[in-house]
């Protein structure tokens, strides 16, 4: 169960909302091998803060396939020890996790998403 939702990007979000971005995160299609032609796109980029004080990092990322999209929800769990790291050491971190750099994002996006450090409780 979550407790609080940080949003840091959405596909479908309209310019000048706080979730939008100007890149396409996206990436190549990897199916044992790189697809040629065909990309893989992040639906949502967010962090979520649990009832139990945990905090995971979720991606939704999809692709075409045909008549349908594919793909799903990752969520992973942020280590509380990395918590006791620097905010930019964190962030380096936090990056990794769920796919997000393999999409595009980058510490600097982080960053830039006023009430984040808040949210992860750094002052």
């Amino acid at each position: 169960m979550q407790k609080e939702k940080f949003m840091i990007y959405r596909r479908d979000a309209q310019k000048g909302t706080s979730t939008y971005s100007p890149k396409p995160h996206t990436a190549p299609h990897f199916a044992g091998r790189y697809v040629e032609g065909m990309e893989d796109w992040a639906s949502w980029y967010c962090f979520n803060k649990k009832d139990d004080g945990t905090y995971e990092a979720e991606l939704d990322e999809a692709w075409n396939e045909g008549s349908h999209y594919g793909g799903g929800t990752i969520n992973v769990d942020i280590p509380k020890e990395w918590f006791a790291l620097s905010y930019d050491e964190f962030l380096n971190h936090v990056i990794r996790l769920a796919a997000a750099s393999h999409y595009g994002f980058t510490v600097d996006d982080l960053k830039a998403k006023e009430g984040l450090k808040e949210f992860f409780g750094f002052k």
